[in-house]
C-alpha cells in the first residue's frame, strides 16, 4: 500500500513496522510470537513464588578419631576393682588364662556434625594386633559418663594402677562416681555383633546397623547423652583375649575410626527437599517479563 493510498485509512493499519518472517516460521502469526513470548516471560517470573526441586540431599561423610577410650578389668575378686588402662595403646576385651576379663569403651566427639543433621549409615573399625579365639564382640551403647587417666598397663593386657579420673569395673570416675552397676551402665539390646576372627594385623569393622544409626543421631541430636559404646567379647571361656589399638598409639593409621554418612538439615527456608532459586535467575526472569510487556506497548501505540 503506497502513502497515497493511505487516504481515508487509518494511519495505525496503514504503516505497520516491517518484520522478518523468517523467526516466525515455526511459531505463526509476529502477533502470536509476541504474545507466546509474553506467556513464556509470565511463566517464568512466577517461578519467583515457588520452589525448585533439587532431588537428594548431598550426602556429607565424616570420620572421627576417639574422644576418649580405655579398658575396665575385672577378676572374680576386689583385687582389680582400682585397676585401669586409660592411657596406654591398646583397649582389650576377653578373657585371660588366669579369668580375668575386659572391657573395652570408647566415646566420639560428633560435634562437628551439624545439628539438625540426619544420619544414614555408621561404621567403627579397630584394629585387631592380638587375639587368642574366633568369636563375637558385642557393642552396646554406654548409658553414663565415664573418665580417661593416665594409666598405662603396657602390653601385659592386665592394666596398672587407676590413676585419677580413670574409669574402672567398679567406678565411671576414680576414686569416686560409681557406675550403677559393676562392669559399665549400658543399655541391655545390641547396638551391633560380629564375630572377629583370630588373626593378628586385622582391620575389623563393625557394620552399620539401625541400632547403631540410632546411637549417632541420639547424641547428635543431645550431645548430653554422648557416652559412647562398650565392646563386649567372650567372658565365658579362659584364654578368648583379644587386643585393639586405642587412639594412644604411636601408629595413627590403625587407631580406632568411626565413619558417619550424614545428610545435612535444609537450609532455611527450603522443605521437602526444595530450595529457593538464586537472586540472579530471578532478577533474569523479571527482566525478561518487563522486556515482553515493553514490546507489548510499543506494539499497542503503533
Amino acid at each position: 500500500m503506497s502513502r497515497s493510498d493511505c487516504d481515508g485509512v487509518s494511519r495505525r493499519s496503514c504503516e505497520r513496522p516491517i518484520i522478518d518472517p523468517l523467526p516466525f516460521r515455526a511459531w505463526g502469526s509476529p502477533v502470536r510470537v509476541e504474545s507466546r513470548a509474553l506467556c513464556v516471560g509470565t511463566a517464568l517470573v512466577s517461578l519467583l513464588f515457588v520452589s525448585a526441586p533439587i532431588g537428594a540431599v548431598a550426602m556429607t561423610t565424616a570420620s572421627f578419631a576417639p574422644a576418649a577410650d580405655t579398658t575396665i578389668f575385672h577378676g572374680g575378686s576386689t583385687s582389680f576393682d582400682d585397676v585401669a588402662d586409660g592411657s596406654g595403646a591398646h583397649v582389650w576385651t576377653s578373657t585371660l588364662a588366669s579369668g580375668t576379663f575386659r572391657r573395652a569403651l570408647l566415646r566420639f566427639d560428633l560435634s562437628s556434625i551439624p545439628p539438625g543433621a540426619v544420619i544414614r549409615e555408621v561404621r567403627l573399625t579397630l584394629y585387631q594386633s592380638r587375639s587368642r579365639t574366633e568369636h563375637p564382640v558385642a557393642v552396646h551403647r554406654l548409658l553414663s559418663s565415664w573418665g580417661e587417666g593416665a594409666s598405662n598397663g603396657g602390653d601385659a593386657g592386665v592394666g596398672a594402677a587407676a590413676q585419677t579420673g580413670d574409669a574402672t569395673w567398679i567406678r565411671r570416675l576414680h576414686p569416686g562416681a560409681p557406675w550403677a552397676a559393676p562392669g559399665g551402665d549400658f543399655a541391655v539390646a545390641l547396638s551391633t555383633s560380629r564375630v572377629v576372627p583370630n588373626v593378628a594385623g586385622l582391620f575389623v569393622e563393625w557394620p552399620s546397623t539401625p541400632a547403631m544409626v540410632a546411637d549417632v543421631q541420639q547424641w547428635v541430636d543431645a550431645p548430653a547423652s554422648n557416652h559412647g559404646w562398650i565392646l563386649i567379647g567372650d567372658e565365658v571361656n579362659s584364654q578368648s583375649a583379644k587386643r585393639f589399638s586405642s587412639r594412644n598409639e604411636s601408629a595413627a593409621a590403625v587407631r580406632p575410626r568411626l565413619v558417619v554418612d550424614y545428610e545435612p538439615a535444609p537450609a532455611p527456608g527450603a522443605a521437602d527437599g526444595e530450595v529457593p532459586f538464586p537472586p540472579w535467575v530471578l532478577l533474569s526472569l523479571a527482566g525478561l517479563l518487563a522486556a515482553g510487556l515493553a514490546r507489548r506497548r510499543v506494539r499497542q501505540a503503533t
